[in-house]
């Protein structure tokens, strides 16, 4: 059996945020064997969600997105992040150094020294 999920429906004509996305395993019914993402009716993606739907795809192999329902914008943000997703990721700063305040003064005093 197959699902689809009309993201307008969940979500509104403008999808933002990881967290929304993640959310979505919650609206997959546990018996079905695939399902779709439509993405009829929707303006806006943003790339945190584009990303957190790419990794929803990746750990539930059997979530798929409708490429036909898809507006110009939209599929041209899904598209570069499934691009950008199979180039190698670089960390500019492996390890950035982390700093700690007590209080707004000391906060405050620090940035006056950059």
């Amino acid at each position: 059996m197959n699902q689809t999920i009309k993201l307008h429906d969940i979500f509104s004509a403008d999808l933002f945020s990881r967290s929304r996305a993640a959310k979505l395993p919650s609206y997959i019914n546990s018996n079905v064997d695939q399902v779709i993402l439509d993405f009829d009716g929707i303006n806006f993606i943003s790339r945190s969600f584009a990303d957190e739907v790419c990794n929803l795809i990746d750990d539930h192999k059997n979530i798929h997105f409708d490429m036909q329902n898809q507006n110009q914008e939209v599929a041209t943000m899904m598209m570069r992040v499934t691009e950008g997703r199979q180039q190698e990721r670089k960390r500019g700063i492996a390890h950035p150094k982390m700093y700690e305040f007590d209080n707004m003064e000391s906060l405050s005093a620090f940035l006056l020294t950059m």
